[in-house]
């Protein structure tokens, strides 16, 4: 699992400029900013987005295709990073913010939309806010915190509880497969505070 991750600066930083790549050289003069990695998650925030009010417009098959599609461009990002050599603490950031905006959207949208229950979105809501609560407050202190792969295994359970209560909807209740979502959901809040444990104590 690719967790977009740097050593504290961007890749381009460790090339000398007549040795970088076309992208390391447009990251670089941009700060950051512009890199393939970011346009691919900003492409896929607004996918997200976009199958959101699919959703809320009860095209619930079309709303779950471009969720999915939204979803493997934000896995894409971070292996693009990886080969074009453009991580970077920006990059980074931006992934992590995205997950998480992108997550939180949709569980208004599950709200307003009638999909779940108030208690199975608390449950997929806790940790995929107050991690990046933590995180801010930690790097305000200086502390350089990393995505940890139970954070990642977090956002990915409750993407798959997400996807799974829309299908349930679709299929109008279908009880046996909401059984097994909501064990998911379980899954995915018990990832998330654990990952919240290791934000808090900086481990990893």
């Amino acid at each position: 699992m690719n967790l977009h991750r740097t050593s504290g600066k961007p890749d381009w930083e460790n090339v000398k400029q007549v040795d970088r790549n076309i992208f390391q050289r447009l990251s670089a003069k941009t700060y950051g900013i512009i890199s393939p990695a970011n346009i691919i998650t900003l492409i896929g925030l607004g996918i997200v987005i976009y199958g959101l009010i699919a959703i809320l417009r009860q095209q619930f098959w079309l709303g779950l295709v471009l969720l999915a599609i939204g979803r493997l461009l934000d896995i894409i990002d971070g292996v693009v990073a990886e080969s074009t050599q453009t991580k970077s603490p920006l990059g980074e950031l931006f992934d992590a913010a995205s997950d998480k905006v992108g997550t939180l959207l949709t569980i208004i949208v599950l709200i307003f939309a009638g999909i779940t229950y108030w208690w199975v979105i608390l449950a997929l809501v806790i940790p995929q806010a107050v991690i990046p609560l933590v995180t801010f407050y930690k790097k305000t202190k200086g502390t350089n915190i990393h995505p940890t792969r139970q954070g990642k295994l977090s956002m990915a359970t409750a993407w798959v509880g997400i996807v799974g209560l829309v299908i349930v909807k679709a299929l109008n209740g279908f009880w046996p497969l909401a059984v097994g979502i909501y064990i998911v959901i379980g899954l995915s809040l018990t990832l998330g505070l654990y990952a919240l444990w290791q934000y808090s104590t900086n481990r990893d």
